[in-house]
């Protein structure tokens, strides 16, 4: 079980019970409505939840591809780019760790 699937659950028997206190009916008339509410809300929940987890990961994977990306050329401009000195290795870890890209 999930725990927004649960919270959709209860704060469906909270609407429905919200609703019969309003219009005051008693809590046991059309009591079948309850777990109809329950399981409606709390697949509703669950839905948003699911989407919006799907939605989060895609950006951050996004985000990853595109930091890979701009450190790949980075890298690949330093590495480029000291080669032309005499002791390119000891140059080249040293711009990148003071740049953090390693």
């Amino acid at each position: 079980m999930e725990s927004a699937f649960i919270f959709g659950c209860l704060f469906g028997m909270g609407i429905r019970m919200t609703v019969s206190r309003v219009i005051r009916q008693p809590l046991l008339y059309k009591c079948h409505q309850y777990p109809k509410y329950m399981f409606l809300t709390g697949i509703a929940f669950s839905g948003f939840d699911w989407i919006r987890r799907l939605s989060l990961e895609t950006l951050c994977e996004k985000e990853e591809l595109q930091e890979f990306l701009v450190r790949t050329a980075r890298i690949n401009q330093l590495a480029t780019g000291a080669e032309s000195v005499g002791d390119y290795k000891k140059e080249f870890i040293q711009i990148a760790v003071d740049e953090h890209i390693y």
